[in-house]
């Protein structure tokens, strides 16, 4: 039986299994609404500088991100909490400071995919070997010497 919703079944259907297939994989709205916002937070360049730094240097305060992106604190606080609506990112208090990380979920899988391309073999100094580390996703095509 095909699952063309009830509303749309008077339309003109050229191949109803393709159609069947379609309707099916968008059937749950509230995942590919979830899904879409994703994606349209990762499409601005100044949330997805935010979300690479995290994802790259480790847990940051607002005013390191800001000084590592190039923002004011209010821009990126505001960004973050944009960002922690969506469940991109959490906040953890470390005594008097608030530090955020990437959250897991597609946030984290969809910036793995965007790091291959939009970053380059780095030398991380904070959360390496000790004597400026190297990003290990990134070690395979790092010079040793």
């Amino acid at each position: 039986m095909h699952k063309v919703p009830t509303d749309r079944r008077e339309m003109r259907v050229i191949d109803a299994d393709q159609v069947c297939d379609a309707t099916a994989v968008l059937a749950d709205g509230e995942r590919v609404q979830q899904a879409a916002t994703v994606l349209d937070a990762l499409g601005e360049v100044n949330r997805l500088s935010i979300l690479l730094a995290l994802q790259h240097a480790g847990d940051l305060c607002v005013s390191d991100l800001a000084v590592a992106v190039g923002m004011s604190d209010s821009a990126v606080s505001h960004a973050l909490r944009l960002l922690r609506a969506h469940h991109m990112v959490t906040a953890h208090r470390q005594g008097r400071l608030v530090r955020y990380r990437i959250a897991g979920g597609l946030a984290r899988r969809l910036l793995e995919v965007v790091s291959e391309e939009a970053v380059g073999p780095v030398r991380l100094h904070a959360h390496g070997d000790g004597a400026g580390g190297v990003d290990r996703r990134h070690a395979e095509s790092d010079d040793p010497a």
